[in-house]
């Protein structure tokens, strides 16, 4: 896996962002904004054990970046409506599909968001499906994680 930062990031930036959607942000996420501002992976895979895939991750979105798609801001306000109360888009995988952070203090952890229904397995009922416990978790199964065979 190859994490190609947008920029460096700003403290000052994430706590505008924290004010403006009233979160606090886990420690391990807030340190790569900071270090990264998002970024492109590359050769980096997820798996999604409920509907059984291996997810090739897109990129993490930063705040106030040139790219308008990666933009976390943007992101959040569109699609704020569709997410349950404490949580947080932070990325997509190559297609359609959301990271999502959530903070609920109940089923805290990153999240695979399917809103498209891309999987036969999404439902009106059920398209979130669980993936790590901590934003650190998911960097090392994003390392850690195969390619699919094809």
């Amino acid at each position: 896996m190859e994490v190609i930062k947008f920029q460096n990031g700003d403290p000052k930036n994430i706590a505008y962002l924290e004010d403006e959607f009233s979160i606090e942000l886990p420690v391990d996420y807030r340190n790569f904004l900071i270090e990264n501002n998002g970024a492109d992976i590359e050769n980096g895979f997820f798996y999604v054990k409920e509907i059984n895939q291996a997810i090739p991750m897109g990129y993490f979105f930063g705040i106030d970046t040139k790219e308008k798609a990666a933009d976390i801001v943007r992101i959040n306000k569109e699609y704020g409506d569709d997410i349950a109360e404490s949580s947080f888009l932070i990325g997509n995988d190559i297609g359609s599909g959301f990271l999502l952070l959530v903070f609920d203090g109940e089923n805290d952890g990153i999240w695979y968001y399917d809103h498209t229904y891309f999987f036969k397995e999404s439902t009106d009922e059920l398209n979130t499906y669980f993936i790590a416990e901590s934003f650190a978790d998911f960097l090392k199964i994003l390392e850690t994680t195969p390619a699919p065979k094809v």
